[in-house]
Parts: structure tokens; sequence; C-alpha cells
């Protein structure tokens, strides 16, 4: 490879190997981040904050309950919360924002409005009570205020492994009616604001403009689904009934009516399919509909969820779901595996071709040695639009990798603690260079020089592997392999097929250019 291309590459390598700096849009490799819940000064004002912080998302609450900071992760496990050696924690990241968006914005949710509560008015808090349970995927807190005589006791469950949060609300010597705020979406200046009435259809409002909708099934603000926009949805729980007025626009805000003890679920994360389908959320009436590309997803997720069913164990799922797939896919993969098995044993040869007309561009050159690549594709009866059966197993492999990625896994497998995480010990990112550069080779092997070109390449591709959850490298790593094993194999089949033939190609001769042919008539009686 020539310098000038090769150190371009090295430095971009090396600036995709660093992370890019310690925080920002492109993750920083290391393990799993521990769910825990952190007691410090965030904002800078008087009091303590406390912040539940797990592999999905930072939130950040302050002395009543209130969220001041909801952070949801793109790259799941990017550490943007820092201890310092004398234990103390750097906000830096999150405060300014960088490569995350704080969902709330500059607002506060879960605040209560109503007679005698005012989120902006001065309150007296206590410390609250913090716990959490691992393995029942809880964090709770139990927050105490009094405003005004109000007492109000909010007791909130996150759940670490999803983007679900249960909100459950006491007041106590005060209005029997109130309001709980939810704002949103932080930097999406005009989010889809909806709601839908218990037995009814779904209303919205975006832009401006205010809507009021009775006795809610749900109500929700959404950005339009993608990998990186959010939705805020609020579910009440029980016998919970609650009302939703709805504002649009830059100051997009759900305000709750309930009266009572009220029990709500809350999902605060990304507006994409898999997650709200493992929160239950994907069926709610016009809450997210689905392309075919999201059908073909919900299809990989239930086949997960069945063989899981079978086996109790997400890595042996990803191992039988590869599997099975590149089976249900061995038809197609052969058409452009033998595609590519003659296209190295004719290199040679076209190579030669290539030789004889290097520098002659004329005409009669060019069509002579069109004509000899079709004998020569003909003689080794080699279909160039072959190489299009490549494709047509892509909306799979997209939608499954696509699904992989989004999808939270509740375990481990083998040495890895968390398959919805990059490998903290870059054992498959390793295996990943291996084999990719065995399938490279196998692929390439009649092509010594192209082989060399490409090498180099997957050293960029490794970043890839330093970043995708595990689970989606276990299947890129097996998905290889089994490629490998089937190249391998339609390599001997194509080269005792093609073994018959001569070892030269049979070459017309090329017209000279300029001369004119002569036709002879026959003489006649």
């Amino acid at each position: 490879m020539k310098t000038r291309t090769l150190l371009p590459l090295t430095a971009l390598g090396a600036l995709l190997l660093t992370g890019c700096g310690t925080t920002g849009p492109l993750p920083t490799f290391g393990k799993a981040i521990t769910p825990e819940w952190i007691t410090a000064d965030f904002d800078g004002q008087p009091g303590d904050e406390f912040i539940a912080t797990s592999n999905l998302s930072d939130v950040v609450f302050n002395a009543r309950g209130e969220v001041i900071g909801w952070y949801v992760k793109n790259y799941a496990g990017t550490p943007f919360i820092k201890q310092r050696p004398d234990g103390t924690y750097d906000f830096t990241a999150l405060r300014e924002q960088r490569g995350i968006v704080n969902m709330v914005g500059n607002r506060k949710a879960l605040a209560l409005e109503g007679e005698g509560l005012d989120p902006a008015a001065p309150a007296e808090a206590s410390a609250p009570r913090l716990t959490q349970n691992l393995a029942q995927n809880r964090q709770d807190a139990v927050f105490r205020y009094t405003q005004n005589g109000v007492a109000v006791t909010k007791t909130v469950t996150l759940h670490p492994r999803n983007y679900k949060v249960d909100v459950r609300t006491r007041i106590e010597n005060g209005p029997e009616t109130y309001s709980m705020l939810f704002p949103g979406l932080g930097k999406a200046d005009n989010p889809r604001v909806q709601a839908v009435p218990v037995g009814g259809q779904p209303a919205a409002v975006q832009g401006s403009g205010t809507l009021t909708v009775e006795n809610i099934q749900y109500a929700a603000l959404q950005e339009n689904p993608s990998q990186v926009a959010h939705a805020l949805i609020v579910r009440p729980q029980g016998e919970t009934q609650a009302d939703a007025a709805l504002t649009g626009g830059e100051q997009g805000l759900i305000r709750v009516g309930l009266t009572g003890d009220s029990n709500l679920e809350v999902y605060g994360g990304r507006n994409e399919l898999i997650h709200l389908y493992q929160s239950g959320l994907s069926t709610l009436p016009g809450l997210f509909d689905p392309n075919w590309f999201g059908q073909i997803s919900l299809l990989i997720v239930k086949l997960m969820e069945w063989l899981y069913s079978f086996v109790g164990n997400w890595g042996l799922v990803l191992v039988l779901l590869t599997v099975l797939l590149r089976l249900i896919m061995w038809p197609l993969m052969q058409a452009q595996g033998r595609t590519t098995a003659r296209m190295q044993v004719m290199q040679p040869k076209i190579k030669e071709i290539q030789e004889k007309y290097k520098g002659k561009t004329d005409a009669d050159s060019q069509q002579a040695m069109r004509l000899e690549m079709a004998q020569l594709y003909r003689d080794y009866n080699f279909n160039p639009a072959g190489c299009f059966s490549t494709l047509l197993p892509f909306p799979v492999l997209i939608a499954l990798w696509s699904t992989i990625r989004n999808f939270e896994f509740d375990s481990g497998f083998l040495w890895l603690p968390d398959l919805a995480i990059p490998d903290p010990f870059y054992i498959l990112a390793l295996i990943y260079l291996v084999v990719n550069i065995g399938q490279l080779y196998v692929m390439t092997r009649k092509s010594p020089e192209m082989f060399r070109q490409q090498a180099f390449i997957y050293l960029i591709f490794l970043y890839f592997a330093l970043t995708f959850p595990a689970g989606v490298t276990i299947y890129i790593i097996l998905s290889t392999l089994i490629g490998i094993v089937q190249q391998v194999i339609i390599n001997k089949q194509v080269e005792r097929e093609t073994a018959s033939l001569g070892q030269t190609v049979q070459k017309a001769p090329a017209r000279a250019a300029g001369k004119t042919v002569k036709t002879i008539e026959a003489p006649k009686k």
C-alpha cells in the first residue's frame, strides 16, 4: 500500500481507537457500568443531588424527587460520570452535554403542581432513602418533602436494564387533585405530543397549541423514530386514573392530572422499536408504526424469545439464531460464493487479457478485449450478475444486527458480564479480527496483492468490534466462521469443475485497425 494512503488510514485508526477523547459522541472502551446511586453536588447549588447511573442512562434527582437531568446514552455503557482519585465525581460531560442530551432541558420532570404545591417555591425536604437490588433490576428511592403544610411522599423505582421508571405519589393534608409535569424533549424544538383515552383514538398536538385528553391510556412526547431519538411515555397503573393536558411546540409538556394516591409508569429513553417492545409499549395504539424493516426485527425478537424458552441462556440463543439464519440463507450465499470462487480461478487469465491490451485504447482493441472476456466468462460459466445475489440477504442481516444491538439482555455469556455492552476484555475484538482476516484470505487467495491491500482495512474495522455490543460481535464472528467453511467447500467444488479447462485462454485475433474486409462472391455457373 502506498505511503500516502497508509498514513491517513493509520491516523484515522489511531483516532478511532482512542475513542476521540475521554467523553464524546464515541463510546469509551471499558467495563460495564455497575448501577449505583451517587450522592453529590451536581448543579452547584446548596444541597446534594441523587444520581442513578447505569449502562443506559444517568438520571439526576433533587431532594424532592424531581428529575433535573435525564441523560439517555446512545451507546450503552458509556461512562459520562468520572470518579476522581479523591473519591469525588466529575459531572462536566453531563452538565455541558458533551455527546449526550438532557431530555428535560433546563426544566423538571415529576414536579408537582396544585393547591399549596409549587415547583418554583421553596420546600423542606429530608434526605431520601436510597436502595437497590440489581438481581431484581431495581434502584429505589423514597423522597419526602413538606410545602405549605402539604406532605408529599414520592417513591421512585428505576429499572437499570431498561428505560422504565415507576412513580408512586402520596399527598397528605393537601389538595385532592394535583398535576405532575413531564417536559421535553431537550434538543427537540417541536416534538409530537399525544395521548390516547381509554377506548378512544389518539389525539395529538404538534407546534403551538394545547389539548386536553381525559382518562388517558397513555400520554407521550416523541421525536421521529431513530437510533438517537427520544421518547417520554406516561401510563397510569392499577386503579390510577389520569387526565392529560398536552402542550406542543418548543416548550413541549405533558401535565398529568391526578387524584389521591397515584401510580404511574414512565418510559424515558430511546424512541426505538426494540426497546419499546421489550418495555411492553410497542402495541399501544398510535405510539409506533413499524415499517417492513421493523416487522422483520420483531419477528427476530420473537424467534429469540422462543429459543430462550428452550435453552434459557441468551448467549446460546445467539449461537442457535446465527446457525439457523445462515442455514436459511445458505442457497443465496452459495450462489454468491460460487461467483466469488470462479472469479478467483479466472484472475490469472483476466490479467493475461488485460496485459495483452494494456495501453491499447482504440475501438477495435477494446472490442477484441471485450470479446475475449466474454469468451472467458463462457468457458468458466461465470455470470457477473451473480454478484447481486449477495444483496438479497442484506435486509435480514441489517435487521438482525439492529435487533441485537438494541436488545437488552438480562444475563452474560462465558466471560462476558453483559451481552448488551462491548466485551470489557477485548477477547471478542481479537477473535473478530482473526476470523475476518481468515475470510479475506479465503476470498482473495488467488490475488495476494488484493489481500495485502485490503487486510489493513480490518485494523480500522477493529474499532467496531471494540464498540459493538458483545451480542452483535458474537453474531458477526459466528456468521463469518460459517461463511468461511461454506466458501472453502465452494472453492474446492469450483476448482474441480474448472480443472478440465485449458490452461490458456483461446483468444480471437483482433482485426487490424483501419483495414477493410473484401467480400469475394462465389463464381456463377
